[in-house]
């Protein structure tokens, strides 16, 4: 099976669940070919700080999203999840998916395919380029 890089994203949930808007945006990125939910687990910190853990198939009321996930066995491990939900306050329940960035499949095949190699894949935080676009002077500004 080819795969593209796989990029795993943590959020915490409102307290009201996960949303549909939420659902709709997630479901829309699949369907275009965008990217492809291949774990998705729910991490519920409880009040004594202890975390819970569960696949989303295993969880009432979350058809829509078990119907996006195609999963690959093993890709998000317990201590893995337990590390990117550290941060999680008591109470909070948090969803975390591992989404492979399909769109980037062709490129990497063309790289393949004419005798060049990937050297290597980085991905930014989104804490983080938000931090650099608010300090950041924008140079369209600046001219």
């Amino acid at each position: 099976m080819d795969l593209g890089p796989v990029e795993i994203v943590t959020f915490a949930l409102p307290d009201a669940g996960l949303d549909t808007p939420v659902l709709g945006v997630l479901s829309s990125l699949v369907s275009g070919g965008t990217v492809r939910v291949v774990d998705a687990v729910l991490a519920r910190r409880d009040g004594g700080g202890g975390l819970e853990l569960a696949e989303v198939a295993d969880v009432d009321g979350l058809d829509e999203l078990v119907q996006l996930v195609d999963h690959l066995e093993g890709l998000l491990a317990d201590e893995d999840v337990a590390e990117l939900t550290a941060g999680l306050a008591p109470g909070r329940t948090a969803l975390v998916l591992a989404l492979e960035n399909t769109w980037v499949r062709p490129l990497l095949a063309a790289v393949r395919d004419s005798g060049g190699e990937v050297l290597g894949e980085v991905a930014v935080a989104d804490v983080v380029v938000q931090e650099i676009a608010r300090t950041v002077p924008d140079e369209e500004e600046n001219r």
